[in-house]
């Protein structure tokens, strides 16, 4: 019997999802055994570390855990649940076993230059030294055909949807009641682990740049919480927006369950997005269809091609002046989805979809 690791050591977002989903369609391969490494599997001040850590150092550690993992397991077979976690170690110093994994980022939507340049050989690199098996990519097609394209290798190249838990919504929530906000006020919703990366420091100094007209008449949540190296220029950041005096904005760090989440997709007006690195997927893009919401996101990248191609929103270059000028035009007038776009969307982006593929490849049926 072929033994599967299915490794992610860190805790939250929706890779928690992912292995939910993973673990569900396993059942439906009896001839292949599968052995998920989580984060209930890792010591607290190891992950206390890993959270801690900076890029580099988090790579390393996450590395000695994959090799943990590997000896203690012994299996045949690895997925990573976020390949660019490790990919760096992964390239230097290979995998002790063969490897599948998830890829976030989209090699196509990278902008030229350096960043483009570094990606394409580190790329390489990594194929040659580490036995990648299949290479699952998140929202992909594009980028699939791209690396058949200019990468000789064995690898297979995989697109799977980056989608959105199959819930209802919480019924006795209200975000109105929850957040005091008044019902003149239409409600734009941050969602996420809070990051410069998924474009908060940009948002918040646009909002300093609009109009004390434009705020009376909006609200802005910011469910999540704030990355570490990130956390007290954010909390400065929302005092020195508060300090305008005209809008209302509230930060929720808590944990919220998936019910609880798909109540604040659906009750919000508008879903931010205003990623600095669009390159990289994103499960939001597949929450707010869900909910029927329109996103206000970058215009360049995977996600700006994403929400122009099936009608799921408004785009704005990211820059403070830009995204301040585009939020003063969506409080006037909140952006409609194309509905039939969208529902083909959400169609083809189901959690059933995302592990059928990969559990079919990695079991040899797909």
């Amino acid at each position: 019997m072929k033994t599967l690791l299915i490794f992610e050591p860190q805790p939250g977002g929706h890779r928690a999802n992912f292995v939910r989903w993973l673990a569900d369609a396993a059942s439906t391969h009896p001839e292949c055994r599968f052995v998920f490494f989580t984060a209930d599997d890792v010591e607290a001040s190891v992950s206390e570390r890993i959270a801690s850590a900076g890029r580099w150092k988090k790579q390393v550690l996450l590395f000695r855990l994959f090799r943990e993992a590997c000896r203690k397991h012994n299996p045949d077979q690895a997925l990573i649940l976020e390949l660019t976690h490790l990919e760096l170690p992964l390239a230097l110093f290979g995998s002790p076993i063969p490897v599948s994994a998830i890829l976030f980022v989209q090699y196509p939507e990278l902008p030229r230059g350096l960043k483009k340049f570094s990606k394409h050989w580190k790329t390489r690199l990594l194929l040659w030294r580490a036995p990648i098996k299949n290479l699952f990519l998140l929202n992909g097609e594009k980028s699939c055909r791209y690396l058949t394209d200019h990468f000789n290798a064995k690898t297979r190249f995989i697109p799977i949807p980056d989608p959105a838990p199959e819930v209802s919504a919480e019924p006795s929530f209200n975000v109105r009641e929850h957040f005091n906000i008044s019902s003149d006020r239409k409600i734009f919703l941050f969602f996420g682990a809070i990051s410069k990366r998924k474009g908060a420091s940009v948002l918040l100094e646009a909002l300093q740049r609009v109009g004390p007209d434009v705020l009376t008449h909006s609200a802005f949540v910011f469910c999540g919480a704030p990355e570490a190296p990130y956390k007290n220029e954010f909390q400065n950041s929302v005092a020195a927006v508060r300090d305008l005096g005209s809008v209302e904005i509230r930060v929720d760090n808590q944990f919220v369950p998936d019910e609880r989440m798909m109540a604040l997709f659906e009750q919000s007006d508008v879903i931010l997005m205003p990623y600095t690195r669009p390159e990289y997927s994103s499960g939001i893009l597949s929450l707010a269809a869900k909910a029927g919401k329109p996103v206000l996101g970058p215009e360049t990248g995977l996600l700006g091609r994403l929400i122009e191609e099936n009608g799921l929103g408004a785009t704005s270059p990211a820059s403070p002046a830009a995204l301040a000028e585009k939020i003063a035009e969506v409080v006037r007038q909140v952006p409609e989805i194309d509905e039939e776009r969208c529902e083909a969307f959400v169609r083809r982006s189901t959690p059933k979809h995302f592990s059928k593929t990969i559990i079919n490849a990695l079991c040899g049926s797909g």
